[in-house]
C-alpha cells in the first residue's frame, strides 16, 4: 500500500466516477482502477459496488476512506515541515469558539496574504472540542478562552477581552443605558446552550448576584441568535462585539454589563514540536498584536 491508492481512493469518492478520479489524479483510468484492485486485494476486502458504473463505497470503504483523508493529512503535514521549501504550506486546522469567529476578519487574511499555500481548515466548537482537538491532534491551533478549565495546560498568546453586553433590537425592546446583572430576569432571553463555554460563564456571573434565568431560547448556533433578537422573540447576553458584527439588517442596540470581561486568546500545545505552519502563524499574529 502507498499514498497513491489512498490518494486515488479519495478522488473516486469525491468524483463518483472513474474517469474524472482518473483526471483529476492526472492518470488514466486504466491505472486508477488497478491500482484500486491492487488495493482491495492487500487489504483483503471489497472497497468499491461497482457494476458498468461506480455505485459508491462498501461500509469497508467507507471506513478505509476516513482512514485515508488522516493519513493523507499526516502526509501532507510531513512534507510540508521537511521539505526543503521554507515558505509553509500544507493545510493549518484552527478552531474557534462560536463568539470569537469575528477575529478570524481580523487575522485570516493577514495570513492567507503572506503565506499563499497554506490553506486553512477552520471548525467552530465547544471548548471542549476544541481542547480535544488540541490533544488528539486533529487541531494545531485554537482561538478560545485562554483561562477556561478544560484548556490548562496548554500554551496560549491572549488576543483581546471579552465584554459581557446586553443586545437587542432597538425596533422590538428599549434596553437601558447601564443595565444591570440583577435586573437580567425581567427580559426575555435568548441564549447559548448549556455547554458552550460562554453560558457558563454568564451562569457563573448570575450566580455571583444571586440569580438565575430561564431563557425563552437556547441554541449553539450564533447565527440563530441573531435572528432571533431581529425577530424580537428576546435579548442576548453575548461580547459587546456582536452588536458590530451583526450585519443582516438594521443596527442592535448593544448595553455594556458590569465586569471586566473574559481573556481571549490563541492556544496551542505546549509539550510537542510546532510545525513549521504553527510558528508562521504564531509568529505573524504575535507581529500584528504588537502593531496594535
Amino acid at each position: 500500500m502507498d499514498h497513491r491508492q489512498l490518494t486515488f481512493l479519495v478522488a473516486l469518492a469525491r468524483e463518483r466516477h472513474f474517469g474524472r478520479a482518473a483526471k483529476a489524479c492526472h492518470v488514466t483510468q486504466p491505472t486508477l482502477s488497478a491500482r484500486l484492485q491492487q488495493l482491495e486485494e492487500e487489504l483483503g476486502t471489497s472497497l468499491i459496488r461497482r457494476s458498468r458504473r461506480f455505485e459508491g463505497l462498501t461500509p469497508e470503504g467507507q471506513r478505509v476512506l476516513a482512514h485515508a483523508h488522516r493519513i493523507l493529512d499526516e502526509f501532507d503535514a510531513l512534507r510540508a515541515d521537511v521539505g526543503p521549501d521554507t515558505a509553509p504550506s500544507g493545510c493549518l486546522s484552527l478552531g474557534v469558539i462560536p463568539s470569537a469567529l469575528h477575529a478570524l476578519d481580523t487575522h485570516l487574511p493577514a495570513l492567507r496574504n503572506t503565506f499563499p499555500r497554506l490553506r486553512l481548515r477552520i471548525r467552530e466548537l465547544a471548548t471542549s472540542a476544541l481542547a480535544q482537538g488540541l490533544e488528539d491532534g486533529s487541531l494545531d491551533l485554537v482561538m478560545g478562552y485562554t483561562d477556561a478549565p478544560a484548556m490548562a495546560g496548554y500554551a496560549y498568546r491572549e488576543l483581546y477581552r471579552e465584554r459581557p453586553a446586553l443586545i437587542a433590537s432597538p425596533a422590538h425592546f428599549s434596553l437601558p443605558e447601564t443595565p444591570r446583572w440583577q435586573a437580567l430576569d425581567q427580559w426575555p432571553l435568548c441564549l447559548l446552550t448549556p455547554e458552550m463555554e460562554h453560558r457558563k460563564r454568564l451562569e457563573t456571573r448570575l450566580a455571583g448576584h444571586g440569580l438565575s434565568v430561564a431563557p425563552v431560547v437556547e441554541t449553539n448556533s450564533i447565527t440563530t441568535l441573531e435572528v432571533m433578537l431581529r425577530s424580537g422573540v428576546g435579548v442576548s447576553v453575548l461580547p459587546a462585539h456582536f452588536g458590530e458584527h451583526f450585519t443582516n439588517g438594521s443596527p442592535l442596540d448593544v448595553r455594556l454589563l458590569p465586569g471586566d470581561g473574559d481573556r481571549i486568546g490563541l492556544l496551542w500545545h505546549a509539550t510537542r514540536s510546532p510545525s513549521r505552519r504553527l510558528q508562521a502563524a504564531l509568529s505573524l499574529w504575535q507581529s500584528a498584536a504588537d502593531l496594535t
